[in-house]
C-alpha cells in the first residue's frame, strides 16, 4: 500500500512550510517527499526564492526607510545646530554693538564746562576712569516740562577712545530749563553749576541731624581743604550752634578764617535753624601753638552778603548766587 502523501496535498503545505509554520512531523513528513519528487522540490524552490526576494525587498525599504529617517535626523539635528549658533550669534552681535557702539546712560562723569544763551548750551565732560567712552546723548524731556540731558558711555574700543565730550545742545521749546547731570541751566539761561546743585540737595532743616550735617560738609569737601576736624552741636537752647574743632595746626590764621567765614556762611544758609557756626584750631605762632576760636552768626553772614543767610538755601539758584559771591575751592 503506498503511503506516499499525495503531492496535492504537499502543494498545499509548501506556503505554510515556507513561512516555518508547520509542526515538526509534518516538516519531516514535507522534506521526506520533497527528497523524492522533484516536481514538488522545484515548486519548494520556486516558492523560497519568491519569498526570500520579497523578504530582502522588504529589508531594503526598511534599510532605505531607515536611511532616511537617519538623514532627515541628522538635517534637523544640523538646522537645530544652525539655528542655535544664529540665534548666539545675534545675541552676541547685540551685546557687542550694546556694549561698544550704543551704550547706557550715565552720570559717572565730571562736567568741564557748562554755559548757555538764548539759543544753545554748551557744555563739556570727561568720564571717570579710563573703560567708559562717549557714545551718544539725547534731550529727554520730563514730566514737568523740562528737559534732562542724557549722555550715554560704551566700552573703550580701538575705534572710540573718547574720554571727554564737548556738546551744543539746542535750546528746547525757547525758553525751558534742562537739567545736565547735578548742574541745570534754568529757563532765563542762569546756569547752576554741579557744585550747587549738590549742596541743594544737601541741604538740612534740622542742625540736630549730625549725619546731614556730614553730607553737607562732605559735599563742601571741608576736610580735604581745610584739614580734619571733629563735629559738637549745640541744640538745647538757640541760637542752635555747630562747633568745628580742627585737628591739624594752622600757619596762617587769616587766610583760614577768611575760608571759614565763607563756609560758614554756606552752612548757615544751608542747615535751617543753624543760628551760629563756630571753628577752633590750633595757630602755629612764633611764640608756639595757640589755640583760637571765631564765631560768624547768622546775623553777620547775612551782613557780610548783603542779603538774608537764609534766603540763599531757598533754591538751586540762590545757592549758586551765593557760592559766586564766595571763594571757595571746588
Amino acid at each position: 500500500m503506498d503511503e506516499r502523501i499525495p503531492c496535492e496535498v504537499i502543494q498545499d503545505l509548501l506556503p505554510l512550510y515556507v513561512d516555518g509554520l508547520t509542526r515538526e512531523i509534518t516538516s519531516r513528513e514535507i522534506e521526506q517527499h520533497l527528497a523524492g519528487c522533484g516536481r514538488c522540490r522545484e515548486s519548494y524552490e520556486g516558492m523560497k526564492a519568491s519569498i526570500d526576494t520579497e523578504k530582502s525587498m522588504q529589508r531594503d525599504e526598511a534599510r532605505l526607510e531607515i536611511d532616511y529617517l537617519k538623514t532627515l535626523k541628522k538635517r534637523n539635528i544640523r538646522h537645530v545646530a544652525l539655528g542655535i549658533a544664529a540665534a548666539v550669534l545675534v545675541i552676541l552681535a547685540a551685546a557687542w554693538v550694546k556694549l561698544f557702539v550704543l551704550g547706557s546712560p550715565t552720570e559717572s562723569y565730571m562736567i568741564t564746562y557748562l554755559d548757555a544763551d538764548e539759543d544753545e548750551i554748551r557744555v563739556g565732560g570727561a568720564f571717570f576712569g579710563s573703560a567708559s567712552v562717549y557714545s551718544r546723548h539725547k534731550m529727554r524731556r520730563q514730566p514737568d516740562g523740562s528737559y534732562k540731558l542724557v549722555v550715554y558711555s560704551c566700552l573703550a574700543s580701538p575705534w572710540n577712545r573718547r574720554g571727554v565730550f564737548n556738546l551744543v545742545l539746542d535750546r528746547k521749546d525757547g525758553e525751558q530749563q534742562v537739567q545736565i547731570n547735578e548742574a541745570a541751566v534754568l529757563k532765563d539761561g542762569f546756569v547752576v553749576g554741579t557744585l550747587a546743585g549738590r549742596l541743594y540737595k544737601a541741604r538740612n532743616p534740622y542742625a540736630g541731624d549730625a549725619s546731614a550735617n556730614g553730607r553737607l560738609a562732605g559735599t563742601l569737601n571741608m576736610g580735604q581743604h581745610m584739614g580734619g576736624f571733629k563735629n559738637e552741636l549745640q541744640t538745647g537752647k538757640e541760637p542752635y550752634g555747630w562747633t568745628l574743632r580742627f585737628e591739624d595746626g594752622v600757619r596762617n590764621s587769616a587766610v583760614f578764617d577768611a575760608r571759614m567765614n565763607d563756609y560758614g556762611c554756606v552752612l548757615l544758609a544751608l542747615t535751617d535753624n543753624l543760628g551760629e557756626v563756630t571753628w577752633v584750631y590750633t595757630a602755629e605762632t612764633e611764640g608756639g601753638p595757640v589755640e583760637r576760636s571765631r564765631t560768624l552768626t547768622a546775623r553777620q553772614a547775612s551782613d557780610y552778603l548783603g542779603a538774608s543767610v537764609k534766603s540763599f538755601g531757598e533754591s538751586s539758584r540762590r545757592v549758586q548766587e551765593l557760592l559766586d559771591l564766595l571763594d571757595l575751592p571746588e
